[in-house]
């Protein structure tokens, strides 16, 4: 796989769970399928992240500033309630 850009901040639609916009988040950082990304529960559990971040329209409005930053194969993925943004770990 070789990566097509450095970074993207990629939104969440309504009736995606975020563990699905993560992978497909990096997948358009990396310029490839989902299928052929490690499996996201080798990194994070995803059914923690869907239940953290839950679907747009059910997070409150005092929830605004949750924010997870993890490692996810060569790339570090900070999750909000807005976005999910990827960049390669060699960027500060």
């Amino acid at each position: 796989m070789s990566s097509t850009a450095s970074h993207v901040k990629y939104t969440s639609s309504e009736d995606e769970l975020m563990s699905q916009t993560v992978i497909n988040a990096v997948s358009e950082v990396i310029g490839c399928d989902p299928i052929e990304l490690d499996p996201l529960y080798e990194y994070i559990d995803p059914d923690a992240l869907d239940s953290v971040f839950g679907s747009p329209s059910s997070i409150a409005e005092d929830q605004d500033d949750i924010y997870l930053e993890f490692a996810y194969m060569t790339y570090r993925v900070t999750v909000t309630t807005d976005y999910v943004h990827v960049y390669s770990q060699d960027e500060d």
